[in-house]
């Protein structure tokens, strides 16, 4: 299959895409909504929940645009180089997660899973995604009060695991 047939079909396919699906193909998170499907060998992410799409939707929006200084982007529209969407995707989840560790948990402990973990040595996997969002929107009230300075710089630290070389045979 060619890479455009298989644009066209995953399209087709996956009709409510996973905003976040790059971090959670990377197993740096998942998500309650989010759904997997095979295509052409390939795994993709399909989001259950309408609401929960557009939510991450505008989260990741303004991720992009409060970082795009940072990351010498000059424009919003059009596609990001992968290794910037994925440092958009997962350091902004992991800077958002932060920021509510800093917050006071007791006005919001009803809210969080047993499985939502902070870890103040390095950032593990985000066990749900939508939770993380859910949890910021009921502590700042809407996306634009989340505190983006802050959020930004886990952005511009987050770093991909380097690559092994494979041996040669």
């Amino acid at each position: 299959m060619n890479e455009d047939q298989y644009r066209k079909t995953y399209h087709e396919v996956n009709q409510q895409r996973c905003a976040f699906e790059k971090l959670i193909l990377l197993h740096y998170g998942n998500c309650q909504y989010a759904e997997k499907l095979l295509l052409a060998e390939r795994e993709a992410y399909a989001c259950q929940s309408e609401q929960a799409q557009k939510q991450c939707l505008i989260l990741l929006e303004q991720l992009r645009k409060n970082a795009r200084f940072s990351l010498h982007q000059t424009q919003l529209d059009g596609p990001l180089p992968h290794g910037q969407a994925i440092k958009i995707q997962a350091g902004g989840i992991f800077g958002l997660q932060q920021a509510i560790k800093h917050e006071d948990t007791a006005n919001i402990s009803n809210l969080i899973d047993k499985n939502l973990k902070f870890d103040n040595d390095k950032a593990r996997p985000i066990e749900n995604i939508y939770q993380v969002i859910r949890l910021a929107l009921s502590k700042f009230g809407d996306f634009s009060a989340l505190p983006y300075s802050e959020i930004v710089k886990s952005i511009l630290h987050f770093e991909l695991p380097k690559r092994t070389k494979r041996k040669k045979n």
